[in-house]
């Protein structure tokens, strides 16, 4: 989950100390970038280990070897992640290759499992100079997976979801407030829907929310983290949403993630389906 704050400017003196917090977690990604370790990297927070054989659609994305997000097959040959997670070069995409069906980042990968990006496209709303509006990206492989080789597909949940909805999400992001294990496991914890006043309440003084955003919180504070970026939010089943941005890990804020039911992202991402996937 992006933890930065490169795109906010300081509206009132009252509100510079929580630009300086902030401002520390940009750091922190930029050193993540430049493949250093990094606190905004790594699992759900105060989740619990998951097996990737029960999330066979779960893929990692790397720059080169780097890892950079989660991500969730669509297709065999569609990713759907985060438009930030291509860090603004989502037409220089040479060096990004998606991983499946690993349990550890620093597993093994054999050839059946590892695919290279041919283009990736994201939507005319996302304006990362402006705000985290419209957080998704699909990233189409040069060759599709083969179903028979384990990966799977999850399907996209195109409906609200309801009232306190509970959702499952998964990732390799950070665990704990210390430095990332760079061979961390995969996790999941469940997290249930917040209101959307609330969430605007909570976090609209950090970024803007917008209609293309909800935000979710399990108990005890566990969330989402910073390396959880892209990847799905699962409802009944079907990815719901896409772990985008918050502030902090267990904070006690909800995290904010990409709605793929409302109306501009549900027409994005069906156009593009049916054209490329």
């Amino acid at each position: 989950m992006l933890r930065a704050v490169d795109y906010i400017r300081a509206r009132s003196w009252c509100f510079r100390k929580m630009w300086l917090k902030l401002l520390i977690w940009l750091t922190a990604l930029i050193q993540l970038l430049a493949g250093a370790p990094s606190e905004l990297l790594g699992k759900i927070f105060g989740g619990e280990t998951a097996s990737i054989a029960d999330y066979p659609f779960l893929v990692n994305i790397r720059r080169g070897k780097q890892f950079r997000c989660g991500g969730a097959l669509i297709s065999p040959r569609c990713v759907l992640t985060a438009a930030h997670c291509l860090e603004r070069r989502h037409q220089q995409v040479h060096d990004l290759f998606v991983h499946a069906q690993q349990q550890c980042l620093d597993d093994p990968t054999p050839e059946t499992h590892l695919r290279q990006a041919w283009f990736a496209w994201v939507p005319p709303k996302y304006q990362p100079g402006r705000s985290l509006d419209a957080d998704l990206a699909v990233i189409i492989l040069r060759q599709p997976f083969d179903k028979s080789a384990n990966a799977s597909t999850v399907p996209v949940d195109f409906n609200d979801l309801p009232e306190g909805a509970n959702l499952t999400v998964i990732g390799w992001g950070m665990t704990s407030n210390e430095d990332h294990n760079w061979n961390q496991c995969l996790q999941a914890t469940n997290v249930s829907l917040v209101p959307q006043c609330d969430c605007v309440q909570q976090m609209g003084k950090y970024l803007p929310v917008t209609n293309n955003m909800f935000c979710a919180l399990g108990a005890n504070s566990t969330d989402a983290c910073a390396g959880d970026s892209g990847g799905p939010l699962l409802h009944a089943g079907r990815s719901a949403g896409i772990v985008s941005w918050g502030y902090g890990c267990g904070s006690g804020l909800p995290g904010v993630n990409t709605r793929l039911s409302s109306s501009a992202m549900t027409w994005f991402l069906k156009s593009f389906l049916e054209q490329h996937c």
